[in-house]
């Protein structure tokens, strides 16, 4: 009668705690990440910062004795890739935590059902102001559009450029962030020449960039991608248009000087920035350099880093692997937390504040501005 007593209440001990901590030898958590499709070329470098994080949390013990893990699902770049790839690691792998996919237009389409299956969903870099609104079950640790358009706008009018011609990319993050560089740039004595939005994934912007150039200003404002935003300029460069670009975040990469070459010379834009002279940055870039020798830091890789990272905090101190828990756990440690990308705490919406930099291209390579 003792013995079954006993064995009770040892399976009672065990049904209380979270099914993650008692029925696994590892921690895992989901990512959805955009390995193939047009976001591919981001991909790779937010796959190898998330495990660079992942070995180190892993070489300290990791999360209470067991080792954690990221079970990455390809979401073809799409949102309709995206709403599969987080169904299948909600319904069948029932993971708590979620690393949420690149593009705004993507993230807003998952966030909701994060939200309904009380999920934790966490991004490293979409912007949309929108995703403020998602839920309580929602963070980034990657600025709002909020900040960078009000950049962007800043930019222009301090380089003296009253009438702009304004496009971008129609999705989700395109029209967010010109919606904040219109109110902030109009605000401020600013004047729109023209604008529009243009699809994402074209080959060809030739009618684009004679409606620019039809305009004949000074200034355009592109806010796009790396493949789109390399397309316009060779196609504009060809096509006689001599303007000055100025650009967002998502554009500042060598891969749109290698894509767009000497047409992407003089490009001015804006990108959240912290100092690469803190021991978090330092560590963390020599970290890189050991794990993947000759390659360049992958842009936003330092924001993916800083998203395990803090995960793991958050794992261990949570008191079960609930989602409940975790989300307690992370709004608690992330409270001063400096990561690489500087201060992570989380504000009452899942957001984190940011100072922004610019940038410039300068005989073929990407430096700050001026």
């Amino acid at each position: 009668m003792k013995k079954m007593i006993f064995l009770l209440l040892g399976l009672g001990v065990l049904f209380c705690w979270s099914p993650g901590m008692a029925e696994s030898d590892e921690i895992t958590v989901g990512a959805v990440t955009p390995l193939t499709g047009k976001l591919a070329v981001y991909g790779e470098g937010f796959q190898q910062a998330m495990l660079l994080a992942l070995d180190q949390v892993n070489a300290r013990g990791g999360i209470h004795g067991k080792p954690m893990k990221i079970a990455f699902e390809d979401n073809n770049s799409t949102s309709k890739g995206s709403v599969s790839a987080i169904q299948k690691l909600i319904t069948i792998h029932k993971f708590p935590v979620i690393f949420g996919p690149a593009a705004s237009s993507n993230f807003l389409a998952v966030c909701p059902i994060a939200q309904q299956n009380r999920v934790i969903l966490i991004g490293a870099e979409s912007a949309a102001s929108a995703i403020t609104r998602c839920g309580s079950y929602v963070f980034r640790v990657f600025p709002s559009d909020r900040l960078q358009g009000k950049g962007v706008a800043e930019l222009a009018l301090d380089l003296g450029y009253k009438e702009v011609v304004l496009t971008y990319v129609n999705n989700d993050w395109g029209v967010g962030l010109a919606d904040v560089f219109k109110e902030v740039f109009l605000k401020n004595g600013g004047r729109l020449l023209d604008e529009f939005a243009h699809d994402e994934g074209k080959t060809d912007y030739r009618s684009e960039v004679l409606r620019i150039k039809k305009n004949d200003p000074e200034a355009v404002v592109n806010l796009t991608y790396i493949k789109e935003g390399a397309t316009v300029l060779k196609q504009a460069y060809e096509n006689g248009v001599d303007v000055q670009w100025l650009m967002g975040s998502a554009s500042k990469s060598p891969k749109l000087v290698a894509l767009a070459g000497g047409a992407a010379e003089g490009v001015i834009g804006t990108y959240p920035t912290f100092s690469q002279q803190t021991p978090q940055y330092r560590a963390f870039k020599a970290a890189w350099d050991r794990k993947y020798p000759g390659k360049k830091l992958p842009i936003f890789g330092e924001y993916n880093y800083d998203m395990v990272k803090l995960t793991a905090r958050a794992l261990k101190a949570a008191e079960s692997m609930s989602p409940e828990d975790i989300r307690t756990a992370l709004m608690e440690v992330s409270k001063g937390y400096r990561g690489v990308t500087g201060d992570k705490t989380f504000d009452a919406n899942g957001d984190v504040g940011a100072a922004y930099g610019r940038w410039t291209v300068k005989q073929g390579g990407i430096t700050d501005y001026p």
